[in-house]
């Protein structure tokens, strides 16, 4: 993967767009050696927010299967603490 310097990207940016599109380059950006950006095309990003989106999902079924048995036990699942609409409306539970 070639890194460039923001300054130079700004130089460069036309050749970065027709590497990222027709070469399926992907540059990494810096500003001041810190910061890494790499230029996608808008097909990659969205398959990459779609990935995120199913990963998001799985974790979210995977907890909901963790804290099942407490619900159903009527309790609360470990890690988790409950408030009453009180606590919630007054600011309580920020505390």
């Amino acid at each position: 993967m070639e890194s460039y310097p923001i300054k130079e990207a700004r130089v460069r940016l036309g050749d970065l767009h027709a590497a990222v599109v027709h070469r399926a380059a992907h540059p990494r950006i810096t500003k001041n050696g810190k910061d890494p950006v790499v230029l996608v095309t808008e097909q990659e990003w969205r398959e990459l927010q779609e990935l995120r989106l199913e990963r998001a999902a799985r974790e979210a079924d995977r907890e909901a299967t963790r804290i099942r048995p407490y619900l159903e036990a009527g309790k609360t699942p470990p890690g988790y603490e409950v408030y009453t609409r009180e606590q919630i409306a007054s600011g309580d539970w920020l505390a």
